[in-house]
């Protein structure tokens, strides 16, 4: 979900995951309430989460190099 996110035609499904995943991250309101917002499910959420990190780990990463 994180790839199709950044590519230059994400789905609705797509959207609705980052924007929870954003509000979740920012601490704006936590994963139950996000997910019921938004009609995503957690574990997609949280993958997400866990993707984005990953992305900006390594994006960071080579920019050192």
């Amino acid at each position: 979900m994180f790839a199709e996110s950044i590519s230059g035609s994400p789905s609705p499904a797509a959207v609705a995951t980052a924007r929870a995943a954003t509000d979740v991250v920012d601490g704006k309101i936590p994963l139950s309430r996000a997910c019921a917002m938004y009609n995503v499910k957690e574990q997609t959420v949280i993958q997400f989460i866990i993707d984005s990190t990953e992305y900006d780990t390594l994006q960071k990463s080579a920019r050192k190099s």
